[in-house]
């Protein structure tokens, strides 16, 4: 059920980032109009998961400075996937679709690293109950 909420925030973050990417894309580069809108979308992100996804044990701040190393590192992954793509490969024509590749990427880089970022209490509760 949280990879079903996760992704509908991602969806909500997911759709920002995409309509601030296609505003950006005709006036910057594809690399930098993506970690403008993906840093955009951290944001949206981050508010709709810690309220409304994890049970989070770790506090605020440090929440927050978790997320923003993990998302730092994303963005950071995302920017690099999107350069590769859309310099190296026959995407440079459909950098819409490099965008679309690399969000599938991260999703997964992403739902991963904010589990440890909120310290999600389920996620703990279950590494407890194994026997091994």
């Amino acid at each position: 059920m949280k990879i079903v909420k996760f992704f509908g925030s991602s969806v909500v973050a997911t759709t920002t980032d995409f309509l601030l990417y296609l505003a950006l894309i005709n006036t910057l580069t594809p690399a930098v109009s993506h970690a403008i809108s993906a840093g955009t979308g951290l944001i949206i992100n981050f508010i709709l998961q810690y309220r409304y996804v994890f049970t989070p044990t770790n506090t605020l701040r440090k929440a927050i400075l978790l997320t923003l190393c993990f998302s730092a590192g994303g963005v950071l992954l995302g920017t690099v996937i999107i350069y590769l793509l859309t310099g190296h490969t026959p995407l440079a024509q459909f950098p819409v679709a490099a965008k679309v590749i690399t969000v599938a990427v991260i999703f997964f880089y992403n739902f991963f690293t904010r589990k440890v970022a909120f310290g999600d209490i389920e996620s703990r509760h279950r590494r407890q109950e194994r026997p091994w």
